[in-house]
């Protein structure tokens, strides 16, 4: 009888599993990383992939091989903003500077060694500087060209109106392009650069204008290192000219 009692339970649990497991059952979300999967064949994507590492080889190998005629151009940056966000000012002009002195062109150096010996002999404020002590800096290095580039502290205007608060503000960056070997200017200005904005509630910050303004000087940075920059090495002319602005 036991038995019996034992068996009957049995069929009547498999009775209430195989119930539950024919219901319906749940959707399951399709895994969204099968669907960005690349589907195409292994022999098309290997193919692909060697051909990017080919070409990756391929510029490594172009640069080494015209690296010795590639310039060499130290660029001397110093931010005088003093504001509480010069990181990011940072961030914006020597990313730039790094664009225009390009990877596949020059030789970029970065010129802090140059400023300090500037520091050195009392020189703090560069813009001031002689160009025969910017160019004693560079006694016994290899440099080519020199770039000097200064941001200093903004100009700020606030603006009311019946309907509006606006904020004004004011980049001004000198730009120096120096010929290291020539002992001459290639370029020598300053950018003034003015960013706005407005807002019928206010709340507007210093920081969001004035980097809109440091990217106005970026691209006049940029323009003018692409044409006045010379892309060859320096040779010595004796008959070199004075500044060129």
């Amino acid at each position: 009888m036991k038995k019996f009692l034992s068996l009957l339970f049995t069929v009547i649990m498999l009775s209430f599993s195989v119930v539950a497991f024919a219901g319906p059952q749940p959707e399951v979300a399709p895994d969204e990383t099968l669907q960005n999967i690349d589907k195409r064949p292994f022999s098309e994507r290997l193919k692909e992939a060697m051909k990017e590492h080919e070409s990756e080889e391929a510029r490594a190998a172009k640069r080494a091989a015209n690296l010795e005629n590639m310039p060499k151009v130290a660029v001397m940056y110093i931010n005088n903003s003093q504001t509480t966000y010069n990181d990011e000012i940072d961030q914006l002009m020597l990313n730039n500077l790094a664009k225009a002195v390009d990877y596949d062109t020059y030789q970029y150096i970065d010129g802090k060694p140059y400023i300090e010996r500037l520091n050195k002999i009392g020189i703090v404020d560069i813009t001031t500087a002689e160009r025969a002590d910017i160019i004693d800096a560079f006694e016994g290095e290899d440099i080519d060209y020199a770039i000097f580039v200064q941001v200093d502290p903004f100009i700020r205007k606030d603006k009311v109106t019946f309907f509006t608060v606006g904020k004004e503000m004011t980049a001004t960056v000198p730009f120096k392009i120096i010929d290291v070997k020539n002992n001459r200017y290639i370029y020598n200005g300053k950018f003034t650069e003015i960013a706005k904005d407005s807002s019928m509630i206010g709340g507007i910050g210093n920081k969001s204008v004035s980097l809109e303004a440091i990217e106005k000087v970026n691209e006049k940075v940029l323009s003018i290192i692409d044409v006045r920059l010379p892309k060859t090495k320096a040779t010595v002319n004796q008959s070199a000219t004075q500044p060129v602005k």
